[in-house]
């Protein structure tokens, strides 16, 4: 069977490929909604400023047909001129009625606009003449302003007249006889006698649309975009057009290719029409497309070129600490590791630095009359200091800096300076129990980094405790302890409490773990040479050695239920105690 190579790649290289995806990976979602965003956004825009403008072109028309029927108004609603409409004259008086009442009120209602109209009124009263002024084939306002008086009875049958009078309404706008030849549109209006409600005649004023929809010829301007103004009737049908600028040939035959948009005119079955083809609205979507790009391109290269740097920087560091731990395993305790400045691999390096003075310090200092105290000592500093400890750590620390976890990877660093410095303690055995508290924190905040949410640890520390000494490096064993053995569900509870009692001082490590037998609890003090119990053991002799054999470790446990260690102490201060440089800042 063909085997593959082993292929090693360094931690730069992993460091910077996970950099590049997790910068790449934002940027591009980022960049797809800033995309989508500012197109839907620039569409939205361009529909509301044609829209804008096509109501303000629908005011503009009605604004127009408002003036028209003030002009009705004026007519229909004179009572004095109705009186006289309906009032039954001799023929010899029908003359000079109509010259006196009639016109003067016409011409007047024809002067409330300056635009070209034609006033007809078709009366059942066929005592007053008739007045018409031109040929019903020409247009009726080729000669601007006019009015017309005609006998209803002659226009009774005509098609126009037979379909207003069916009607309900009284009022309506619609192009009749010969408007749409001629380009027109007229207001018709039924009259009645206000006293007995009684018909008097149709009222007929017509005007040209060009007048009326003038304003289809300059809102093209305002839309922002290339677009098509025009009037439609309730059958789609172009009543009107921009004369600039006519609509297309394919329009109704190819839809898709235009954005519609239709405004009513009040009193017509008529709306006002813009249409916006739909690949003027891609161009500015295109513009945006690019300009995105460029953004996210040029954020893309800058992440990039930061992300090689900082690769470069954690990896020069990185490789420094991994040469001097191999030389460091190999026995050369001479090896130093050197870092500028304050942050978190210059304190590992102090740390390191510190451990490798220590320990060679350890091995030079051995007195026949406190041998048995410092091997146990110097067993309990080697079972926490083992590099494949800092291996797995730096491991962790490697993989959240791939994963880009940069407040979990400085917690990790920070935690891990802080174990190694409580760890060493510059060699003294005896230290405060603050800092004894602090370094089982500090181990039990990395493990919680690993562990995640697996992991839940609670204090019970009595703060008359903390004035005292103790032994260092009691509790930490039986954390380690219970992470590598007791742990059998999703999650493990460990408690800790620290309290006076009798004179003494009490610690307890409780854990809700898989527990042990009564066979195994007697197992891990009854035989010394065996590995189960071995830091159990150290910790149980170094107290006694230090404080006598009425003092020390027991263990209460069940199969299933977890185990509570309790570590007994007597409460001791140490009479002389070096200064530890400021770096015991108080509990965490």
């Amino acid at each position: 069977m063909k085997r593959f190579p082993n292929i090693t790649v360094s931690f730069g290289y992993k460091l910077m490929i996970s950099y590049f995806l997790l910068v790449m990976i934002p940027v591009v979602l980022i960049g797809y909604y800033a995309y989508t965003t500012s197109v839907q956004y620039v569409k939205k825009q361009t529909i509301q400023n044609v829209t804008g403008t096509l109501k303000q072109v629908r005011d503009n028309i009605q604004e127009k047909m408002k003036v028209v029927e003030r002009v009705d108004q004026q007519v229909y609603l004179d009572q004095s001129l109705q009186q006289v409409l309906i009032k039954r004259v001799e023929p010899y008086d029908s003359y000079q009625i109509t010259s006196n009442n009639v016109v003067p009120r016409l011409e007047a209602a024809l002067n409330l606009t300056s635009n070209h109209i034609a006033l007809d009124l078709f009366l059942h009263n066929d005592t007053l003449p008739e007045i018409f002024l031109g040929n019903t084939e020409q247009d009726p306002l080729s000669k601007g302003k006019k009015y017309e008086l005609f006998h209803f009875e002659r226009f009774e049958g005509l098609d126009w007249i037979r379909m207003f009078s069916a009607l309900k309404t009284d009022s309506l706008w619609e192009q009749v006889d010969t408007d749409a030849k001629f380009g027109n549109v007229s207001l018709l209006r039924k009259m009645m006698d206000f006293h007995t409600v009684s018909p008097i005649g149709f009222m007929r004023i017509t005007v040209k649309m060009d007048d009326l929809f003038e304003n289809l010829n300059y809102g093209n301007s305002n839309t922002g975009v290339p677009s098509y103004l025009a009037v439609t009737d309730e059958r789609n049908t172009p009543i009107y057009q921009s004369i600039q600028n006519p609509l297309p040939h394919d329009w109704t035959t190819k839809p898709e290719r235009y954005l519609q948009i239709r405004e009513p005119l009040e009193g017509l079955n008529w709306e006002v029409m813009a249409l916006v083809p739909l690949h003027e609205l891609e161009k500015g979507a295109n513009k945006v497309r690019n300009v995105t790009l460029l953004v996210c391109l040029l954020s893309l290269t800058i992440f990039l070129a930061l992300g090689a740097l900082i690769s470069t920087y954690f990896t020069k560091h990185i490789r420094k600490i991994v040469q001097s731990l191999q030389s460091f395993q190999e026995g050369n305790f001479s090896k130093r590791i050197r870092f500028t400045g304050t942050d978190e691999f210059a304190r590992i390096a102090g740390a390191f630095n510190e451990m490798a003075e220590n320990i060679e310090g350890l091995i030079q200092e051995v007195y026949v009359s406190n041998i048995r105290k410092k091997e146990a000592e110097l067993e309990a500093l080697q079972a926490q200091i083992k590099p494949h400890f800092l291996y797995n750590t730096l491991s962790s620390i490697s993989r959240l800096g791939r994963l880009g976890e940069a407040e979990k990877l400085h917690r990790m660093v920070s935690g891990l300076a802080t174990f190694y410095r409580l760890t060493l303690n510059q060699g003294r055995s005896i230290i405060p129990i603050r800092e004894e508290i602090r370094q089982v924190q500090s181990y039990i905040d990395i493990q919680k980094i690993k562990h995640v949410d697996r992991l839940d640890v609670s204090y019970d520390i009595h703060f008359s405790v903390l004035e005292y000494d103790t032994v260092k490096l009691i509790l930490q064993p039986f954390v380690e302890n219970a992470l590598e053995h007791a742990m059998f569900e999703d999650r493990l509870h460990i408690r800790i409490v620290a309290y006076l009692e009798n004179g003494n001082i009490v610690f307890k490590v409780i854990d809700n773990g898989i527990g042990m037998s009564p066979e195994t609890v007697r197992k891990v003090f009854a035989d010394k040479d065996q590995s189960i119990g071995y830091g159990i053991r150290n910790v149980n002799e170094r107290i006694k050695l230090q404080f006598g054999e009425s003092f020390g470790v027991t263990l209460h446990s069940g199969l299933g239920i977890g185990t509570t260690v309790r570590i007994v102490i007597p409460v001791y201060k140490e009479e002389y105690r070096q200064p530890n440089n400021g770096q015991n800042d108080g509990m965490t």
